[in-house]
């Protein structure tokens, strides 16, 4: 049976004006006060005075041995992470030490369970895809994002291997609700040329637009701002979301998707706050663009660890060499906000922070949050697998 409200996820838009929508997005204030204490702002007018500068790269943390991270090492990756950066950008000068545990990401991040939110990994089902394994070996806890040269869709492999073209802005994790709160990538090996991974802090951008132009950062929060369809294979989903909104940690959270042809991403038009809201995003979530920090993954055992619900990310296409050394392939894990959102799910809701969650239940209510959900797209709508069966 069919458990989703309608071809888009919600059954009409909601009333911008009335009651219901007006609690809804009262979350902004709590957005505002939350983001400027985590960024280290005091007022939204010491944002608007920061402004949007041009964009830089990350200055590496270089990590002498990534088996033993020093505590000068750790305090600057922590200091990046949680600052304006959003991303920890860091250098491994050890990379072909055989690791402790199965890879050298997962070594480097079991040491920062204490700092930094990698405490609770999530096993990706293509982790252990025949086709990564043919190519990589055994598994290794990680997923691998290479150039898949082809790609014809018919193993549901298309899904995670990337191409070399330019991958468009997006927080990680369209399903998952939400929960996927750190993104790390280490180099296994680098491409002969280009491939830079760009961010945009979009807690620090919504509070720039909040200090700029108010109504149009408060229709961020509108509970069906946005949708994102993803519409074919084993991950098709239909999610309809709010930009911005206090997450179930009690935390700031943006979660945003540039339209690119895989996903098909959509806004509502009818209110122009949020018209103008979503063309500064768009704006901001260009490569390089003002604001935003990129780095340059160039050397084996270079990587990053993203705050995925602060930070859209991106990357600039990149090119291969014929030669072995000389292919791009990254090892990525994510990390989730809870232990319970360990467990693999891909469902149409979002972790809201409960008492704005209650508001819309039929969008982000316990039902849609857990369980195995795809889009049919003859139906026009998410079914819970389980549900149906």
């Amino acid at each position: 049976m069919c458990e989703d409200l309608g071809g888009n996820g919600r059954c009409g838009p909601a009333n911008a004006t009335d009651e219901r929508t007006q609690l809804f997005v009262g979350q902004a204030d709590e957005f505002i006060d939350k983001g400027l204490a985590q960024l280290g702002f005091s007022k939204l007018a010491d944002v608007a005075t920061a402004g949007l500068p041009n964009s830089r790269e990350v200055e590496p943390v270089i990590i002498r041995d990534y088996r033993n991270i020093k505590a000068d090492e750790m305090d600057q990756m922590v200091h990046q992470y949680f600052g304006r950066e959003a991303n920890t950008h860091f250098l491994v000068l050890n990379p072909d030490a055989p690791p402790r545990s199965t890879h050298p990401l997962l070594d480097l991040c079991g040491q920062l369970r204490e700092a930094m939110p990698v405490a609770f990994p999530v096993s990706h089902p293509m982790e252990t895809h025949p086709e990564a394994v043919s190519r990589f070996g055994r598994p290794d806890g990680t997923l691998k994002i290479y150039d898949l040269e082809t790609k014809d869709g018919s193993n549901g492999y298309r899904e995670q291997a990337e191409t070399s073209e330019e991958f468009l802005a997006h927080n990680d994790g369209l399903g998952y609700a939400g929960a996927v709160e750190a993104v790390a990538l280490y180099a296994d090996s680098v491409p002969l040329a280009g491939g830079y991974t760009f961010f945009s802090n979009f807690v620090e951008k919504a509070l720039y637009l909040a200090a700029t132009d108010i109504e149009a950062f408060r229709s961020l929060f509108l509970p069906d701002a946005m949708t994102a369809l993803r519409p074919r294979g084993k991950g098709a989903i239909c999610v309809t979301t709010p930009i911005c909104f206090i997450n179930e940690q009690d935390q700031p959270q943006v979660f945003f998707r540039v339209r690119t042809g895989e996903y098909q991403i959509s806004w509502r038009t009818d209110v122009p706050a949020l018209v103008r809201g979503i063309k500064f995003l768009n704006e901001m979530a260009k490569p390089f663009a003002p604001g935003s920090t990129f780095v340059h993954l160039m050397r084996k055992g270079q990587g990053s660890i993203a705050r995925n619900g602060f930070a859209v990310h991106g990357r600039t296409a990149f090119l291969n060499g014929k030669e072995l050394g000389q292919r791009r392939v990254l090892a990525r894990k994510w990390f989730m906000t809870a232990e319970r959102h360990t467990v693999y799910k891909h469902v149409p809701g979002m972790h809201i922070k409960r008492t704005y969650a209650a508001i819309y239940p039929e969008l982000f209510g316990e039902a849609r949050l857990y369980g195995e959900w795809n889009y049919d797209s003859k139906l026009g709508c998410n079914i819970n697998s389980i549900a149906a069966e």
